[in-house]
C-alpha cells in the first residue's frame, strides 16, 4: 500500500511538473495536474494543501543531487581541495536544464506571487546554511579568517554560479564538460580565499 501512496505522489510531482513548464506557475491548474496525474482533486489536495507546497516538492524532486552536493563539504582535506570537490558537484547540479528551467520560473513569477520564498525556503536556504557552517568550523580550525559567515557563505554561491549560471537562465548554451566546470569552480574558489583564506 505505501509503495502504491508514494508511486501516486511521484505521478503527481511529474504531472506538475510537465504543466508548469508548459503553461507557467501563475496559468497552472490543480485541476488540469490531477487530471494528468490521474488523481482525483480530493486526492491531490490530500497530498498537497496548495499550489505552492506542490512547486516547493517539484522543486525538491530535482534537487537530489544538489543536497548530496552538500555532504562533500569537509575539514578532513584541505579547504581548497574541499571547496573545488563540492563546486564540482554542485554546478553541474543547478546547471541541468529541469533545475534551470525551475530557477527560471520562479524568477518569473516571483513579482506577482510567494514563488521565489517558496523555491529559496524549499532548497537553496537550508543548503547554504550547510556551507556557512562549515566555514565557520574553517574558521574555528584556523582556515579562514574570522568573518560573518553568512555573507562569506552568500560570496562563495555567487562566485561559483557568476560565469554560466545567469548565461544559462537567460537561455544561452553553456558548456558543462568536466573541464569546464573544474576551470570556473577553480577560479571561483581561488577568489573566494584571496578574499577570505588565512
Amino acid at each position: 500500500m505505501r509503495k502504491k501512496t508514494e508511486e501516486k505522489r511521484q505521478s503527481i510531482i511529474n504531472a506538475a511538473y510537465s504543466v508548469f513548464m508548459e503553461v507557467g506557475f501563475h496559468q497552472a491548474s490543480m485541476s488540469e495536474i490531477a487530471l494528468r496525474s490521474g488523481a482525483s482533486k480530493a486526492t491531490l489536495y490530500g497530498y498537497f494543501e496548495s499550489k505552492e507546497k506542490l512547486f516547493a516538492e517539484v522543486l525538491l524532486n530535482g534537487a537530489d543531487e544538489i543536497v548530496d552536493s552538500f555532504g562533500l563539504l569537509t575539514l578532513d582535506i584541505p579547504i581548497r581541495d574541499s571547496l573545488i570537490r563540492f563546486g564540482q558537484d554542485y554546478l553541474p547540479a543547478i546547471l541541468r536544464p529541469s533545475i534551470t528551467s525551475l530557477r527560471r520560473l520562479a524568477i518569473a513569477e516571483s513579482g506577482r506571487s510567494a514563488l521565489g520564498r517558496v523555491m529559496h525556503e524549499a532548497g537553496p536556504k537550508h543548503g547554504w546554511a550547510i556551507v556557512r557552517d562549515f566555514l565557520l568550523k574553517s574558521m574555528a580550525a584556523g582556515s579562514l579568517k574570522e568573518c560573518d559567515a553568512g555573507v562569506a557563505a552568500q560570496h562563495l554561491q555567487a562566485l561559483y554560479e557568476a560565469e554560466l549560471v545567469e548565461m544559462a537562465i537567460l537561455g544561452y548554451r553553456v558548456s558543462t564538460t568536466r573541464s569546464t566546470i573544474l576551470t570556473v569552480v577553480t577560479r571561483a574558489v581561488d577568489v573566494f580565499l584571496a578574499a577570505y583564506g588565512r
